[in-house]
């Protein structure tokens, strides 16, 4: 996430004409690719939200990971719905000691488990990590070592999936998901 303060002092920037080169120059909080970034974090908030669309057999999974401390204790809550929003299964599971990131990955990765247990083929899964969505989109690199492991294990069960999207939502509409992962958070 973006300091507003930031944003309005690079788009300020922007607006004087400088370049980015020249605004790194000026202001060093920020490299090309953090600009870039905020940028495109800005282009995607100004945009109209579209919901996706959910398509015949396509099941819904809201998944969410939480770690009290960043790193510290950490658990994952998820919830598949089938595409009349009827719950068929959710799950919350403790963690240890992780980073909130490798959570939201173990919360996608339970997820695909479980989607694949049930005989689902199409999945919308739905996070507030915008890091995640980003990454599984292929718009963020992953650069750290534990997340790159999850994430080739994700790429392996993904190849048993017709399909799988992900998207974005905001906190608010992953509510169930949240409350699960903080529940099995309070039993630790």
């Amino acid at each position: 996430m973006h300091n507003n303060e930031d944003i309005v002092k690079v788009l300020r920037m922007f607006a004087q004409g400088l370049n980015i080169r020249d605004i790194v120059q000026k202001f060093p909080a920020y490299d090309h690719a953090k600009i870039v970034h905020l940028l495109h974090d800005l282009v995607e908030e100004l945009q109209p939200k579209r919901k996706h669309q959910v398509v015949a057999g396509q099941y819904i999974a809201n998944i969410d990971g939480a770690s009290r401390g960043n790193p510290g204790p950490g658990a994952l809550g998820l919830v598949i719905y089938d595409n009349q929003g009827k719950i068929i299964s959710k799950h919350k599971k403790t963690l240890g000691i992780c980073t909130n990131n490798f959570a939201e990955y173990q919360a996608l990765v339970k997820t695909l488990e479980i989607a694949q247990e049930l005989g689902l083929d199409k999945l919308l899964i739905r996070s507030d990590s915008q890091l995640l969505v980003r990454q599984m989109q292929g718009h963020y690199k992953i650069k750290d070592e534990k997340i790159k492991t999850l994430n080739h294990k994700v790429q392996e069960f993904l190849k048993s999936f017709e399909s799988v999207e992900f998207c974005h939502i905001p906190r608010t509409e992953n509510q169930l998901a949240d409350q699960l992962a903080n529940e099995a958070l309070d039993e630790v």
